[in-house]
């Protein structure tokens, strides 16, 4: 019982698929993040069968760009497209931690917020309308699941800018942390092998990518807010899946 909670809760927090209604008791926190990168399995089928779709209905790549850029936000909520601008005006800022970790809480959308999620958009419509259909297609829809992998793992083994009080801090603690970070681990090691297998080398550049980005997300996170919180989590699901995208876009 205590494993379906965990992946309603999983689909309940992080996407707007309907699911039974979960039992929120602590208890169930346990193994959220295992079934976190499975609300990605479900984007990138939704992926796939809109741009198959849209072809086979001879939609305009101009109106199938606009829909695949629109649906990681609708299947979301746009939750991780939030960490991912606040986290553009924290950088934005050029102040010290505190004041990068206090404009994380801010409610309020600065400049810098809208002009990174802007731009974002504006790339992702591009790399979508220029993206042939064939292994760089499946690459990308598999993205949508291998960058929650690698997020779940930040949440699991990171440092965090807080030690309390962010949901964070609450998984990194609540979760059987062993056994979720093997069976991330493990899933991560079998989505390297679906990429290889669907996108040959192409497979093998959007692994590289990820790693690139997830690297550079440890660094900087330390780096700029004295590790992570969700909002980072949010910012990294965000660019990871867009450099994969762009990667696969301009190598056709």
């Amino acid at each position: 019982m205590k494993q379906v909670n965990s992946f309603l809760i999983a689909f309940s927090m992080y996407s707007r698929i309907p699911v039974p209604q979960p039992d929120w008791e602590h208890s169930s926190m346990d193994y959220v993040m295992c079934y976190f990168p499975f609300v990605g399995t479900v984007l990138g089928a939704l992926a796939w069968l809109c741009f198959e779709g849209g072809l086979f209905l001879g939609l305009s790549p101009l109106l199938l760009g606009a829909v695949l850029t629109a649906l990681p936000l609708w299947v979301s909520g746009g939750i991780h497209m939030d960490g991912y601008m606040d986290t553009r005006d924290a950088l934005a800022s050029c102040g010290d931690k505190e004041k990068k970790l206090a404009i994380l809480k801010d409610s309020h959308t600065g400049a810098f917020a809208v002009m990174g999620c802007g731009l974002y958009l504006i790339l992702s419509f591009g790399a979508w309308c220029a993206l042939e259909p064939g292994p760089g297609l499946s690459c990308v829809c598999l993205g949508y699941m291998v960058s929650r992998t690698l997020s779940g793992l930040s949440v699991l083994c990171f440092p965090k800018a807080k030690k309390s009080g962010s949901y964070v801090a609450m998984f990194a603690r609540r979760a059987s942390k062993r056994r979720a970070v093997l069976f991330l681990a493990l899933l991560l090691v079998l989505e390297g092998g679906l990429l290889l297998w669907l996108g040959g080398w192409r497979g093998g550049l959007s692994a590289a990518a990820a790693a690139a980005v997830f690297g550079w997300y440890y660094h900087m996170s330390r780096k700029q807010f004295g590790g992570i919180t969700g909002d980072l989590a949010g910012y990294f699901v965000q660019l990871c899946e867009l450099v994969i995208l762009l990667a696969m876009a301009v190598t056709g």
